[in-house]
């Protein structure tokens, strides 16, 4: 996925460096950042998707210019204290599933902020039709793309059950490899959790925090929020 890029090189372009991206995964968002001219620092609890977003930096030539750090976006202590910008993209703040590790995970980062700087959280707008969805649903054919050896994989998402009381949303993704001809080489499942959060109860979240919430979209064309498409908080760390 790249069409968040923009709308995080337009923050960046605002308010300027140093950023701090969370959950910072592979490095999808940290390359573009850095490649703009920003110092970013990425944390991510995954070794494994450090690695890979470690050796993705390398090959762009902006080991100069990004820090990776191995650590929980909910408990977490930089050196520094001076960013200007802070970032959760796509959906990575669902994965914490308590309040409390949401609000931890919020004042962290205003730890780290400056004053006056700014934090994007981008959660989902929760679907109705799911949340009121009793029974396991049936595979979804999510998306399809190709493999450099020539194969495809083809992602099947199912609805497993919604937790109503801890408001968590559980699916199993199915991902398929196939030849060309069409036959099947490998199959892999993956369970996926995610908390929603409504959108004025992220408001809270961040005012309980000490952000001023600026702006709400639900789009990264920076459409005002509807109840639909994504929740994109932008917050302002309260002087």
């Amino acid at each position: 996925m790249r069409s968040d890029l923009p709308f995080y090189l337009h923050y960046a372009s605002r308010c300027g460096g140093p950023i701090l991206e969370l959950a910072c995964g592979t490095g999808r968002v940290i390359v573009p950042l850095a490649e703009a001219g920003y110092q970013v620092t990425g944390l991510d609890l995954s070794e494994e998707m450090l690695a890979v977003c470690r050796a993705s930096v390398s090959e762009h030539g902006l080991s100069d210019r990004v820090t990776l750090i191995h650590g929980d976006m909910s408990s977490y202590r930089l050196a520094g204290n001076d960013y200007a910008l802070a970032c959760v993209p796509l959906r990575s703040f669902s994965h914490l599933f308590t309040q409390q590790d949401q609000i931890d995970c919020l004042r962290c980062t205003a730890d780290h902020l400056r004053s006056g700087g700014t934090l994007i959280v981008d959660a989902f707008a929760p679907f109705f039709k799911v949340l009121s969805q009793e029974h396991e649903g049936e595979d979804i054919r999510r998306r399809e793309f190709e493999m450099s050896n020539g194969n495809s994989v083809v992602q099947w998402e199912r609805f497993i059950r919604n937790d109503l009381v801890r408001q968590i949303l559980h699916f199993r993704f199915r991902f398929e490899e196939r030849l060309p001809s069409g036959e099947l080489v490998s199959m892999m499942e993956v369970p996926l959790d995610m908390r929603y959060t409504f959108r004025y109860e992220l408001q809270l979240l961040f005012e309980k925090s000490g952000f001023e919430v600026m702006d709400v979209f639900r789009d990264y064309d920076r459409n005002p929020f509807d109840g639909t498409g994504e929740i994109l908080m932008v917050g302002r760390k309260a002087d």
